[in-house]
Formats: C-alpha cells, sequence, structure tokens
C-alpha cells in the first residue's frame, strides 16, 4: 500500500498532468493566425477601439474645467476630477503604441509628457504664468508652444495648485483661461491620432496594404512584427517606468499622474491594454505541443501582473487565495516575459522584432 505522500505526490503529478492537456488541447485547437490576420485583428480589436476610447473621454474634458472656473463649487471640482482620471486611464491604454500617427507632429508628448525627471513641465508653466501673454490664449496658439505644456501633465499642475485654485475670481482668471485651452488641445490631439488612423488612405491602410510599394511596410510580416514590438515596447514602459522606480531607490521617478492619485489606476490600465493585445495576437497558436511549458510560465504572469495594483497593494483581478506578488518579483516577470516573447513566441510564428534594446534588468 502506497503511504499518505506517495498519494498526495501522485495526485499532483496528475494534476499537472491535465493542466498541460488542457493548455495543449486548447492551443492545438487554435488555427494560428496568418499574419495578415495579425496585423487585421491587432487595428479591429485593440488599436482602433483604444484610440476611440480615448478620443470619446477627451470629449466632456474642456466643459468640466470651465465649471470649474465658472462655478468653483465641489460638484464641479469632482466632476472635473472624474472628466480627467478617465483621460488619464485611457491614455494609459494607448501610451506605449508609439508608432504611425502617435509618433508624429509629437503626438505622444503633446498629450502626456511624461515622466518628467527634469521638471519642464513646472518650470515652463511657471513662465507662461508670470507672463500672462494673452497671446498664448489665441486659437491653435498653445500648438506652438513647448509639448511639456499643451497636455494633461500641464493640465493636472493646473488642476492641482492649493495656492491658485482653478475657480471664478481674478486670481485665476489667466490660468482658467489656459486650464480650458490645454483641455481642448488634449481633445483636438486625440481627435487628430484616431483620425489619421481611421481616414481613406490613413495608418489603418498603410498597415493592412503591405506590399513592395508600400513606404513603410513591405510585407505583412514587417506589419506584423510592429504590432509585437508595440506589445513589447508597452511591457518594458510598464516595467521600467511604473514598477522599477519603487524597487530602485536611486531612479528619482515621480509615479504616473501620482498628484492625482492615478499611479495604480494608471498601472491597471496599462496593464489591461497589453492584456487585450496579447490575447488578440494569438501568438501562442504557433507553439509546438513540446513547449506548453511557455504558456505556462506566461499564465503565471499575467496572473501576478493583475494580482498587483502597481504600487504595492492587491490588484481588483487578483485570484482569491493568492498572495499579493512584491514588486521586485513583478518586474522579473516582465523581464522574463519579453524574453519569452521574443526568444519563443515570436520565432515560432515567424516574426523578427530585433527588440533588444529593451532587454532590462
Amino acid at each position: 500500500m502506497r503511504s499518505a505522500i506517495s498519494v498526495r505526490l501522485a495526485a499532483i503529478v496528475a494534476t499537472f498532468a491535465m493542466m498541460a492537456f488542457a493548455v495543449g488541447s486548447a492551443r492545438a485547437a487554435e488555427t494560428p493566425p496568418t499574419h495578415k490576420e495579425i496585423v487585421r485583428a491587432a487595428i479591429e480589436k485593440h488599436i482602433l477601439p483604444h484610440f476611440d476610447a480615448l478620443k470619446a473621454a477627451t470629449g466632456p474634458l474642456p466643459d468640466a474645467v470651465r465649471n470649474v472656473c465658472k462655478t468653483g463649487s465641489p460638484e464641479a471640482r469632482a466632476a472635473l476630477d472624474t472628466a480627467f482620471a478617465n483621460v488619464v486611464t485611457a491614455y494609459a491604454g494607448v501610451d506605449y503604441m508609439r508608432f504611425g500617427p502617435m509618433a508624429e507632429r509629437g503626438r505622444r508628448e503633446r498629450l502626456s509628457f511624461w515622466p518628467d525627471p527634469r521638471g519642464f513641465v513646472g518650470r515652463q508653466l511657471r513662465l507662461i504664468l508670470l507672463n500672462k501673454d494673452p497671446a498664448v490664449l489665441e486659437p491653435g496658439a498653445i500648438a506652438k508652444q513647448s509639448v511639456a505644456v499643451q497636455g494633461l501633465s500641464a493640465l493636472e499642475v493646473l488642476i492641482r495648485d492649493k495656492a491658485v485654485p482653478l475657480g471664478p475670481g481674478e486670481a485665476a482668471d489667466y490660468r482658467c483661461k489656459l486650464a480650458e485651452i490645454i483641455a481642448k488641445n488634449i481633445q483636438t490631439v486625440a481627435g487628430e491620432v484616431t483620425d489619421a488612423w481611421e481616414a481613406p488612405g490613413g495608418w489603418r491602410d498603410t498597415m493592412e496594404k503591405a506590399g513592395p510599394d508600400n513606404p513603410v511596410y513591405k510585407s505583412d510580416s514587417e506589419a506584423a512584427a510592429e504590432t509585437v514590438k508595440t506589445l513589447l515596447m508597452g511591457m518594458s514602459l510598464t516595467s521600467d517606468l511604473q514598477i522599477k522606480p519603487q524597487i530602485d531607490p536611486t531612479l528619482k521617478l515621480a509615479g504616473a499622474y501620482e498628484k492625482s492619485g492615478l499611479q495604480s489606476a494608471y498601472y491597471l490600465a496599462s496593464i489591461a491594454s497589453l492584456k487585450n493585445l496579447f490575447d488578440t495576437l494569438k501568438l501562442q497558436a504557433y507553439l509546438p505541443e513540446d513547449k506548453d511549458w511557455v504558456m505556462g510560465w506566461i499564465s503565471g504572469a499575467w496572473r501576478a501582473f493583475l494580482s498587483t495594483d502597481g504600487v504595492g497593494g492587491r490588484g481588483p483581478k487578483a485570484q482569491e487565495g493568492r498572495k499579493t506578488p512584491p514588486l521586485r518579483e513583478v518586474f522579473d516577470k516582465f523581464v522574463g516575459m519579453r524574453k519569452l516573447i521574443t526568444g519563443e513566441l515570436c520565432p515560432d510564428a515567424r516574426i523578427t522584432v530585433g527588440f533588444n534594446e529593451l532587454d532590462g534588468d
């Protein structure tokens, strides 16, 4: 008769065998997408919906600023807090898509000048507020100023300034006008990005119509590689800018929109967007049966990412009974995830990304 320990060991082995079989069976039933299908899915299911969400979130922002400046009421301030948070979290879902329309005309920096380790936003805003040049308030004039004072980072400073809070009265008059113009600029730039993707002959067509005559993507494989590089970029930015500064005391970097208490919300929105893109690409469908361990490891990494709120607390999607992983572990899993994607998933999918520049430690 086997000992109780032997029985338990056998049960554990059987459990892992069943889990491996389930992963393999689920993957085997999934037909690997073509590179063209990867591109189309990334655009239709991830990229466009997230940019559309950002555009929609910016809609209420100018009116929310205007109402605070007109009334100064607690209700108006609460509405502005909500509108601002909605735009910030929507932006977190697209921050890492740093190609195409976001890379043109400095749009990413114009939307959000974070990180800002040298304090450009504060210094340049102070200069504008000191001079109170009415020309800066003219239609379109803010777009000619430094990118540091055009977007969410500058608006946050104006919203959170307790010395001269936004509201009715002469003291805040210029600040209110500037804040409203910045809010309108954010709305304009977000609209430009969406239009540049969706317009006929826009970036969607550029990616979906790859070929020898395409100035950017000579093949569907090159376009598919862009989507994977975007995923890797997002993982690198999340780990290196949001997680690493909290575990490395030598890094002096404020959290994303920390003044507004949105550091955790920014992380959670980033992770949700990255998970959606990973699931959309379906790179795991290319794995051979002897690499089930890859998806097992990656599944565990996603559980870790979702188990934290990004600032050391428990994530809202953490599984019951699972401990909150320390941020050092979360960072290490980001590094491991990037290496598995570039070293295992991409070769099996015949996608070349050449992403060594972001292989941090």
